[in-house]
């Protein structure tokens, strides 16, 4: 798998989008665990993960 923060800016940003299109249609969700895991989830059969350590951090 490949972590996501590894992908390059651009790559990241169409697999936001595309997964944002994807989650209009199913149950919002507030849980920032729960969040993590359906992104995960979605990215996992195009060989990417996702876990906490690749949100942005504040400086």
């Amino acid at each position: 798998m490949i972590p996501f923060k590894t992908l390059p800016p651009e790559v990241q940003a169409q697999l936001r989008d595309a997964y944002a299109k994807e989650m209009e249609t199913q149950a919002k969700t507030c849980s920032l665990d729960e969040k993590i895991t359906r992104f995960n989830a979605w990215l996992a059969p195009q060989g990417v993960s996702f876990d906490l350590d690749d949100l942005p951090r504040r400086k």
